[in-house]
């Protein structure tokens, strides 16, 4: 074999392997939607509710979650009687209302946080239509999670659009195809520059043949950061705007009535 042909193997070889890759990634997305109620079910889902409780020292505390097509979403904490939103999106500003740092009205959230809620606040999986997001996912092997074989694929956020860029670790099951763990960079705070492990488990049907984890665990440096158990999952209920909106104080109402923005 002459050195260009022995070349031109080589190269055919290397495409070769990155077109496997390719599709090895999306045979296991393929599964994912497959296994937990189809790709057309999740296209039609246009809200999801959840109820359930945060488990604390303190007690267990109610909560519930709004999401909304195609980038709205709410949470709403009980702690004794009292209303703790931590964090809202309404498809333009974030907001949160925090009675027990003396608030007694909702506030918006500052700038970067708005960022992260903004892309938070999408509804449909990453997964759905990922290419067109502008995201890259490439499949880095296999890696045991908790004592479970597991797909490890590597997630590049915006990596071509103009969001910023960060790299996050998916991993899917490889019996079931769901994802039993993400690992993401904290991108705030004075955790900035961290990771956080978030577990996902009792994954059970609920309407519409759809299957959702029931159990999500964070971690950070191996420590247990929040434990969120989910009663209730009810999908494509009627969630109106006004529910996600920011509600806006008497006086920002009465500046846009003198012409202020």
């Amino acid at each position: 074999m002459t050195i260009k042909k022995f070349i031109s193997c080589l190269s055919m070889m290397l495409l070769l392997g990155v077109a496997l890759q390719a599709q090895t990634v999306d045979e296991i997305i393929a599964n994912y939607f497959e296994n937990t109620g189809g790709i057309d079910t999740w296209k039609n889902l246009q809200t999801i509710k959840m109820t359930g409780t945060v488990p604390s020292p303190q007690g267990d505390f109610p909560f519930t979650i709004y999401n909304k097509r195609p980038n709205k979403t709410k949470l709403e904490i009980d702690i004794q009687g009292n209303k703790l939103i931590p964090q809202a999106f309404d498809g333009k500003v974030a907001w949160g209302l925090n009675p027990f740092a003396g608030g007694t009205t909702a506030q918006k959230l500052p700038e970067d946080m708005t960022k992260i809620m903004e892309e938070q606040a999408e509804f449909d999986p990453i997964y759905l239509n990922y290419k067109e997001k502008g995201h890259e996912i490439t499949l880095e092997g296999k890696e045991e999670i908790d004592g479970v074989e597991c797909f490890k694929l590597k997630v590049e956020r915006n990596k071509n659009n103009e969001r910023e860029a960060y790299t996050e670790y998916h991993f899917f099951d490889t019996e079931n195809f769901v994802p039993i763990m993400y690992r993401t960079p904290v991108r705030l705070g004075p955790s900035k520059g961290m990771e956080t492990e978030t577990y996902l488990s009792d994954y059970q049907e609920v309407e519409g043949g759809l299957i959702m984890p029931f159990y999500i665990e964070s971690r950070t440096n191996g420590q247990v950061g929040q434990k969120i158990v989910i009663e209730t999952i009810t999908v494509n209920e009627d969630l109106p705007d006004e529910l996600f909106a920011y509600p806006e104080t008497k006086t920002e109402e009465e500046t846009k009535d003198k012409g202020g923005k």
